[in-house]
């Protein structure tokens, strides 16, 4: 009796022990500061998390908040990211019922023929059962439970990708919005210069009938209009484009859009003043890098689960029913029958199998730590970038914006002059061209700004769990 006690200690002391290694959660090392911030000059403040949520609100155009309101709930990357997280938590939820005891429902019957001596030989007979069978797996030495450590990583790193799914989806829309309203830009400049260019053809056309210009001037202001107004097809073009990719990225149909970007709008800009979250607070908040963790958490839990294998499984089954030789007495009370049976299964020859599943998880154990590693230093590396990018092209911008304003005094001097005689028409169609292009860049410069500024709030993970409006408390709709 003594014995049996001490083997049944033995037992619970064994139950919920687990082999392998043991998961560790480590912070990599990253910088306090960000590179850009040193030589930037500028005075720029951590982002709050609640601006970081939905951060192009910043932008301040209330038509990218509709259009990505409209996104949050009809998107269908969305949609998709969240079929994967019900099949992670699926998966969980089968490899937890592994824990507790199969029950099922047996019913069968055997033909049996005895050629055993010492009973008579040949004797035939049957056996009819109907009962419960149950059969539990005890897991000394936690090969379930590794499995269902993975399981929780594998769900982790699947709600962490629909945040991911956010992040790429808000910056793309934001990014298309920013085309679009570009593209328009463009297109309203050319078409105001084109206006410019036909009068100036009028002019010159007017002059030479009187004999005052040249039939030259008139060709090469004709040559400027046609050069301007081919322009005008390709910009329409990529604007049709621009807008499909919006409609898609709303989940609508295309068309859906048109009337409600029709209206002319200008390009979203936003101070970014407010953006420079730190180095450690970027690799905490970024879904990719979460993902990496889980998945090399999964990949170390299915590591212990292959050293599990080396150990024996111990499992216990139970019989609750009725059993019979014959059919017709099942139902009687002398066909009640139950039995309990033990099983040890201790590997011993499988020719290396088990060996080599160790060593293929702990190489992709091995592998998703320095996935970890490489995608952490990337992140890094993006966010420094998008960031350098940013802060460059608003020098630019300040630039170009002077630029435009000199080139209209420019091509005003000119008309002057060329109307008084003092320069030849020449002058004229160069100042024209160069106020055209010089406005073209700055709409161009204006749209590349805003793009970098995104970028950079999708390098920190802005917007991994962003909702539309209407679920912010305290916000109106």
């Amino acid at each position: 009796m003594k014995l049996r006690t001490h083997a049944l200690w033995v037992l619970c002391g064994l139950v919920g022990c687990t082999v392998g290694p043991d998961y560790k959660k480590t912070t990599p090392a990253v910088p306090d500061h960000w590179e850009a911030e040193r030589g930037s000059g500028l005075n720029l403040k951590p982002i709050t998390p609640e601006k970081l949520r939905n951060w192009w609100h910043n932008f301040g155009d209330l038509q990218l908040n509709r259009l990505m309101d409209k996104a949050l709930e009809g998107n269908l990357d969305l949609k998709i990211a969240l079929t994967r997280v019900d099949q992670a938590r699926a998966d969980r939820r089968a490899t937890s019922a592994e824990f507790f005891p199969q029950v099922n429902l047996k019913a069968g019957a055997q033909r049996n023929k005895n050629q055993s001596p010492a009973y008579s030989k040949g004797l035939a007979f049957n056996i009819f059962e109907l009962g419960f069978d149950a059969l539990w797996e005890i897991d000394l030495f936690g090969r379930q439970q590794r499995r269902l450590e993975a399981a929780i990583a594998d769900q982790d790193a699947a709600n962490e990708s629909y945040a991911q799914a956010l992040v790429t989806l808000t910056s793309e829309l934001a990014r298309s919005y920013v085309e679009y309203r570009n593209l328009q830009n463009q297109l309203r400049i050319t078409q105001t210069n084109l206006k410019t260019q036909q009068h100036t053809l009028k002019l010159t056309e007017k002059l030479f009938a009187e004999g005052v210009g040249t039939r030259h001037d008139v060709v090469r202001a004709r040559a400027l209009v046609e050069n301007t107004e081919a322009e005008i097809p390709s910009l329409e073009g990529q604007l049709v484009g621009a807008l499909r990719q919006l409609e898609m990225l709303v989940g609508k149909q295309p068309g859906t859009l048109a009337a409600e970007l029709s209206k002319l709008g200008a390009v979203p800009t936003a101070p970014g003043r407010e953006l420079l979250a730190s180095p450690a607070a970027a690799i905490r908040h970024r879904p990719d890098l979460i993902i990496a963790e889980r998945r090399l958490a999964a990949a170390t839990a299915i590591h212990g689960a292959a050293v599990a294998e080396l150990f024996p499984k111990i499992s216990l089954s139970a019989f609750l029913g009725l059993r019979n030789t014959d059919i017709e007495s099942l139902f009687k009370s002398a066909a009640f029958s139950y039995g309990t049976a033990a099983n040890l299964l201790q590997p011993l020859l499988n020719f290396g199998r088990i060996r080599a599943g160790i060593d293929l998880a702990e190489s992709k154990q091995q592998e998703a730590y320095l996935a970890y590693e490489k995608a952490v230093l990337e992140a890094l590396g993006e966010t420094e970038t998008t960031l350098t990018r940013y802060l460059k092209e608003e020098v630019r911008r300040q630039i170009l914006g002077r630029a435009v304003a000199d080139q209209q005094e420019s091509v005003r001097l000119s008309k002057l002059r060329y109307q008084e005689g003092v320069s030849s028409f020449l002058d004229v169609l160069d100042a024209q061209r160069a106020l055209y292009a010089a406005e073209i860049e700055l709409a161009r410069s204006v749209a590349i700004a805003s793009t970098n500024l995104i970028a950079f709030y999708k390098a920190l993970g802005g917007g991994a769990d962003a909702v539309p409006l209407e679920y912010i408390a305290g916000e109106p709709f």
